[in-house]
């Protein structure tokens, strides 16, 4: 998997060139400046929307008759963060599966299924929040216009590459992927089933489901504001919560480890586009803090809990192949 490899050193790439662009001075003094009072809570704000977001994947199991204790649901969350915060794939959420499976004995379909459609509410929140974050910047209009900065449009313009380069790798991975006898095949079954599981899951609990996503969106979108204001940033809310949105769903995309490079990006271009003084040690130290508290926390939190309750990577991944190929229930 060199190719996969290669696609995810574009972020990395795109960082090192903007750290290289970088006034290390004015760097150092948004650092040291920051208002420690508004970081204190922030290991609380991570805390709360890991709750939050184990308590929508439990009701989601619930629905089999198999939720977890609230305290193990939280761990084998975390536990999920911690793994989807660096391993391809999202193999975060294959973890939740497995636990679901081994340890509450539900059919791998049935697992797998809750945790497709526990990612699914936060990529369907952040593709809505997406377009109203669009229009909230005006950035597609600034950019035909030319109302960006030259360095922003050199920013934008690597990023749209980085996009270009990783969709194309996708396609080549599925491309190959594919071509295997009875791959395609294989593949529909798999989808259809999980599709019936997923609508099953929505139908019984969906409104509930939509309302704890909500609440996990204003816990995080609460902590970044306040990584903002440390930083005494001139962006409203609104501004902060619409470059957050953008930088989460890039994050989806197979470009980088941990968001790196793609999240320094664009917030650099949403930060010039606002008219933010020194928009590019801004956006670094931006980007610092929250890798610190909305990664490196959750990260650490749980990766107590995967030494708690370790699970093989190998067998992750073998787990989920075999059962794909299989077309079985577990």
């Amino acid at each position: 998997m060199r190719w996969a490899q290669g696609v995810r050193a574009v972020g990395l790439g795109i960082l090192a060139w903007l750290i290289t662009r970088a006034d290390w001075g004015q760097l150092h003094a948004h650092l040291v400046g920051v208002d420690i009072h508004y970081l204190l809570a922030m290991p609380l704000f991570t805390v709360l929307m890991v709750a939050v977001r184990a308590w929508r994947w439990n009701r989601l199991l619930g629905v089999h008759g198999a939720p977890f204790s609230p305290w193990r649901a939280w761990t084998a969350y975390a536990t999920g963060v911690f793994l989807g915060a660096f391993t391809p794939g999202r193999l975060g959420d294959l973890a939740k599966a497995l636990y679901a499976r081994d340890e509450r004995g539900l059919p791998w379909s049935q697992a797998l299924a809750g945790a497709v459609l526990d990612r699914l509410f936060d990529v369907v929140c952040m593709g809505l929040l997406a377009l109203w974050a669009l229009a909230h910047l005006g950035w597609l209009g600034a950019w035909r216009g030319g109302g960006l900065p030259t360095e922003s449009g050199w920013v934008l313009g690597g990023l749209l590459f980085a996009v270009a380069v990783g969709a194309g790798c996708v396609r080549l991975m599925l491309r190959t992927q594919l071509s295997h006898a009875g791959t395609l095949v294989r593949l529909k079954a798999f989808l259809g089933g999980m599709g019936d599981q997923v609508s099953m899951l929505f139908r019984a609990v969906g409104k509930s489901a939509l309302a704890l996503t909500l609440l996990a969106y204003i816990i995080y979108f609460a902590q970044t504001i306040c990584i903002a204001r440390a930083l005494y940033l001139p962006l409203s809310a609104a501004d902060v919560v619409a470059a957050i949105v953008l930088v989460g769903l890039a994050s989806f995309l197979p470009l980088s480890v941990a968001g790196l490079g793609t999240r320094e990006g664009l917030l650099a271009l949403i930060m010039a586009h606002r008219a933010v003084p020194e928009s590019l040690e801004a956006a670094l130290a931006y980007s610092a803090l929250f890798f610190a508290f909305c990664f490196a926390i959750p990260g650490l939190l749980g990766f107590a809990c995967f030494w708690a309750r370790p699970l093989s990577l190998g067998a992750l991944r073998n787990t989920a192949s075999s059962e794909f190929n299989a077309g079985e229930d577990g």
